[in-house]
């Protein structure tokens, strides 16, 4: 019975906390479409930023994601900054509508896609994660692509 109740004393805690920090992290897969960010409105007399993207598949059979702005600077060392930023920031990538990273430059190595048709979106993003947008439009690019394998 003693030893019972030292492992539940020290399992019970694990759990725990174990649940509170994989259900509070912004980043885990299973919640990136419940944890959005706020939208960014970009004020009237700024420069609006714009995203193209494209998506190809490259010799090794995987994705590769190119994203051109217009501007807008990639700004990595900024990022998570309480003060909003219009024309710098990071991206965000959805395939499929999942979040699956955030982006820091022109090139994204999207691996093995599914089956079938995928849509690959890009959102420019402040440096405080809120979506950038033009008069409630959130500024983004999507492409589909069609995976025969």
């Amino acid at each position: 019975m003693k030893r019972l109740r030292s492992f539940l004393v020290f399992f019970i805690p694990f759990i725990v906390f174990f649940f509170y920090f994989t259900s509070n992290n912004e980043h885990n897969p299973s919640l990136a479409n419940h944890m959005q960010h706020e939208n960014v409105e970009i004020p009237e007399g700024n420069k609006i930023p714009s995203v193209n993207l494209s998506v190809t598949q490259d010799m090794s059979g995987t994705w590769l994601l190119k994203v051109d702005t217009i501007d807008f600077t990639f700004a990595p060392y900024k990022v998570g900054s309480d003060v909003p930023s219009y024309n710098e920031g990071h991206a965000h990538i959805y395939v499929n509508g999942k979040k699956i990273n955030r982006l820091y430059g022109q090139f994204y190595n999207l691996g093995n896609l599914e089956k079938g048709k995928n849509e690959i979106m890009v959102t420019l993003n402040s440096n405080n994660h809120g979506t950038l947008a033009y008069r409630g439009k959130p500024i983004s690019s999507s492409v589909v692509v069609e995976n025969g394998k």
